[in-house]
């Protein structure tokens, strides 16, 4: 398995509160060998209280990444590290996060 990690400054963006600054870091994992499963991407990210807390409530958002690729999330957790989350391995959600 290989795995790759990206990090950056992004945004946030809630359904209902809206949006804040965000600094995320996001591991993709990819199995190793021909036939395997797919890839598998997860990571953790900080932003404004309220906005994190509106995320957990709502367990999905959507991160805009430095590059600008909007990527769909799914959270996990909230903890003092900050939103845990997973990055959904469908190509229509993810931006091209797995390629």
């Amino acid at each position: 398995m290989t795995a790759t990690i990206v990090k950056g400054e992004g945004w946030l963006r809630t359904l209902g509160f809206g949006s804040s600054t965000a600094r995320y870091e996001i591991t993709i994992r990819r199995p190793a060998g021909a036939g395997s499963s797919q890839a598998t991407a997860d990571g953790v990210l900080r932003a404004e209280v309220a906005t994190m807390i509106e995320a957990r409530s709502a367990q999905r958002a959507v991160l805009v990444l430095e590059s600008g690729r909007s990527v769909a999330i799914v959270i996990k957790d909230l903890t003092p590290a900050g939103l845990v989350f997973a990055v959904p391995a469908d190509p229509h959600r993810s931006a091209g996060l797995f390629s």
